[in-house]
């Protein structure tokens, strides 16, 4: 904005008229701030997220407690010793009776089974256009959208955000722009974040609550100084923050390498390793009286903080002064437009634990929001737990049976020999006895006595408690609770079972923990929002979207960012399906089609998920160009029939074999 009326041209603007765009700027700042006043607000910012990291602790403790019984650690819950009146795990209370805590772990089956479930009916992410005319920037969009997710191998992370929300009821994804180190070079940047170093508001009924978001992040002092200094100077502020850390210290090495106790005895200002330096990133919503200034002096438009209304009024009269000084017509005299408002913004602050900051400024994502995506389920009354917390009781019982009948058939006699001792020969002890009555075809000789009496032995069957009946109502509880039957665990069905009730019956299952699966779903598809807005912020130039599956377009292929810079207005995220049963479905149509005339071979290639469908597509697409270049143009029609496919029962033929072979097989 011009506030100099002596820079704005009226004589330009009294021929040509006042200019028509549109500029957005994007408000931030970024320095190391140590002085008093900024320590002591963000001293006061660091005791809320540690408020609200605390208040987090009995969902930590519960989510540690389940992947524990996820993990086969079934037995550390603490008891009182009735003897010692202490507290003591349960591990080492039956050891103290002299038996083993035996264990059955049905609960990482379970999981593993759900998981399998996941995988083996996949779903992907695509951008569907409000407007049928912008079809082919939809499909441009979701090339890109899965050339980023692949970029971050999304489709493994998140089977593992799958299994953690099974154990924990929450999933946390970070979203960013961030440099690629070993591409060299800037792309999208997807992080898992974990639950023990995550910070929120916890006081949230919904994931829209998010107020306070962020985590703690423990660096290297070259990580540190990598991201944050911008020259020398700031480097030796920095090491002066952080004294006491190392680099390669391999005293300071943590010895609990590949332990869940690293992230369960986190402390919120003290990295366990010594040798790191502890940063907190915490994003804050904010709300402030700002200002919308249009000035059709340079066509600018501005959100503003250092100007109030009164300034605009006054540079408002002077350029009416000025104008009118030099003859210039007062509707042609450009004014500054402004609009007050209250706005929420979120901004974020990297602290080091003594308040000093590293960074700060306001969100720079166009999407005004921060980096993180969050799921927690089922979030009833604020209350958050998984899958595994449901099944922890029945997991105990049965691990309590199983000792039990252990114990009961160690202390059952088996196999035990009753002598006499006055007939054991004199020339042998009792062991010599033993060791011959248990040899095959042994010989024992001895004298017999008046009484008449013999060895016996004897081998008593253990007494029935109805152990085994309370076994098996446990495991059929396990599988109700759980909803994971016999059927969806693929177990063999009973003798004369129809296989279309047995699919019934496995179709059936899923539904019990289709509520999670579609919760996670739904997490992703608001992660893969977010992924969208960054693309679009951030991909300025052309670039070839290096992803694998088929497009139909091969123009989608190349990411044009002036094209879509408005698409995130009539675009929607859907979940499409995408798994090898589909894909064969899709094949068989577009054959049926292809044999009715109602499509070419070109056209089937195009869309088909055969292996070598784009390779041979490229194929057709090349023979084209050279036919049609060697006949002038034109092609016959019985050339170009052959070229299409059309009317060839030998290809239809070897099309027919190809998708009876490519069943179940991925898309190239």
């Amino acid at each position: 904005m011009k506030f100099d009326v002596a820079e704005i041209d009226f004589a330009r603007i009294k021929t040509n008229g006042i200019a028509n765009t549109v500029q957005n700027t994007v408000m931030g700042s970024e320095f190391l701030d140590d002085s008093r006043e900024s320590v002591n607000e963000n001293t006061r910012l660091l005791e809320r997220a540690y408020s609200h990291w605390r208040s987090l602790t009995d969902f930590r403790k519960r989510t540690a407690r389940a992947r524990d019984y996820f993990r086969g650690f079934q037995w550390k819950d603490l008891i009182e010793d009735p003897l010692t009146k202490k507290q003591v795990t349960e591990e080492d209370f039956i050891k103290s009776q002299g038996r083993v805590p035996l264990k059955q772990n049905l609960i990482r089956q379970m999981v593993k089974n759900l998981l399998g479930q996941y995988r083996s009916n996949p779903t992907k992410t695509v951008v569907v256009s409000r407007v049928a005319e912008k079809a082919r920037e939809s499909e441009m969009m979701t090339n890109a959208l899965h050339a980023a997710k692949q970029l971050n191998n999304l489709e493994e992370k998140d089977v593992r955000s799958l299994e953690m929300f099974f154990i924990s009821g929450a999933s946390i994804d970070k979203v960013l722009y961030s440099p690629d180190r070993i591409r060299d070079n800037e792309d999208i940047l997807v992080k898992k974040v974990n639950l023990s170093r995550a910070i929120f508001n916890a006081d949230i009924e919904s994931v829209d609550d998010i107020k306070l978001i962020g985590e703690i992040h423990d660096l290297t002092l070259d990580e540190v100084i990598g991201a944050f200094a911008k020259n020398k100077s700031d480097e030796e502020r920095i090491k002066s923050f952080y004294r006491n850390a190392t680099n390669n210290d391999p005293m300071t090495i943590n010895q609990r390498g590949l332990s869940s106790k690293n992230k369960d005895e986190i402390d919120f200002y003290i990295p366990k390793d010594i040798s790191k330096c502890r940063v907190f990133e915490l994003w804050e919503l904010k709300s402030e009286w700002r200002m919308r200034v249009h000035d059709y002096a340079d066509a600018s438009y501005e959100v503003r903080t250092d100007v109030t209304m009164e300034e605009i009024k006054a540079i408002n009269a002077q350029r009416i002064a000025r104008g009118t000084e030099l003859g210039v017509p007062l509707d042609s005299i450009p004014l500054v437009v402004a609009e007050e408002y209250y706005d929420s913004f979120f901004y974020v602050k990297f602290l080091t634990p003594y308040g000093q900051s590293l960074f700060e400024g306001e969100t720079p994502y166009k999407h005004k929001e921060h980096p993180y995506v969050i799921n927690l389920f089922p979030l009833i009354d604020g209350e958050v737990w998984g899958l595994v917390e449901d099944v922890i009781d029945q997991q105990r019982y049965v691990n309590r049976l199983i000792t039990l009948m252990d114990f009961v058939i160690s202390a059952s006699s088996k196999g035990v020999l009753l002598i006499p001792k006055d007939i054991i020969p004199e020339d042998m002890t009792i062991d010599d006895f033993a060791q011959e009555w248990r040899q095959f075809n042994g010989v024992i000789a001895y004298t017999p006595k008046p009484h008449g009496k013999v060895p016996e032995q004897v081998s008593a069957n253990s007494a029935n408690f109805g152990v085994t009946e309370l076994l098996s109502m446990q495991m059929k509880l396990f599988q109700d609770i759980s909803g994971v039957h016999e059927a969806i665990q693929g177990k063999q069905s009973v003798s004369g079972t129809p296989a279309a009730l047995y699919a019934q019956q496995a179709q059936n299952a899923t539904i019990n923990s289709m509520d999670y699966v579609m919760a996670f779903n739904n997490f992703k598809q608001r992660r893969d929002w977010k992924i969208l807005q960054v693309i679009q912020q951030f991909y300025q130039e052309e670039r070839y979207l290096a992803v694998a599956g088929i497009s139909t377009r091969p123009e989608t292929r190349i990411y044009d960012p002036h094209r879509v810079e408005n698409m995130h207005f009539d675009t929607v995220i859907t979940q499409g399906v995408d798994s090898p049963v589909y894909r064969q479905m899709i094949d068989e149509y577009l054959i049926k089609f292809f044999e009715v005339g109602a499509i070419d071979f070109e056209m089937l290639l195009e869309n088909s998920a055969l292996p070598f469908a784009n390779q041979l597509l490229d194929a057709v697409r090349k023979r084209r160009e050279e036919m049609t270049a060697g006949q002038g143009g034109n092609l016959p029609d019985d050339l170009l029939a052959q070229l299409n496919g059309q009317a060839n029962p030998k290809a239809m033929e070897l099309l027919n074999k190809a998708m009876g072979s490519s069943q179940m097989k991925p898309a190239a």
